[in-house]
């Protein structure tokens, strides 16, 4: 298969629509620098190969190069593929593991946000009868 990289329109059009791995939804903070200047974002949603960022309007441009750190000092860099006012698009210079990729993400569709949790997402054990704690009701 192969893919007509020519026009930027094209090149947005495909990076957007393709995808080469799952990805999982995020909120996490994350600390930006491209051509020199640093700001906040936040992964909207993450993968092994990418992510997709929402940043201040028009921050970055289609072709810059993107430095990321994440919450556990996790550095991250890659080329923005796409970009429109506040969204853009970043392809990793190297894959993310899988076990990086749930940290910084989570399946909404598992309902994995419903579940009590602890801070590193893991699913809390329920409690017994006799360790709930007491409460009075009036």
């Amino acid at each position: 298969m192969s893919f007509d990289y020519t026009s930027e329109q094209s090149f947005s059009r495909q990076a957007m629509t393709r995808r080469l791995n799952d990805r999982l939804d995020s909120d996490r903070q994350v600390d930006c620098r491209a051509d020199g200047k640093t700001f906040h974002g936040v992964l909207y949603n993450v993968s092994v190969t990418g992510c997709m960022l929402e940043i201040p309007m028009n921050r970055i441009s289609q072709g810059e190069r993107v430095h990321l750190k994440t919450d556990g000092d996790i550095r991250i860099s890659g080329m923005v593929i796409w970009q429109n006012e506040c969204n853009a698009g970043v392809r990793f210079d190297q894959p993310l593991h899988e076990a990086v990729v749930r940290f910084l993400g989570y399946d909404p569709g598992k309902n994995t946000m419903l579940l009590p949790t602890d801070r590193f997402g893991r699913p809390l054990p329920k409690l017994r009868g006799n360790d709930r704690p007491l409460t009075k009701i009036r």
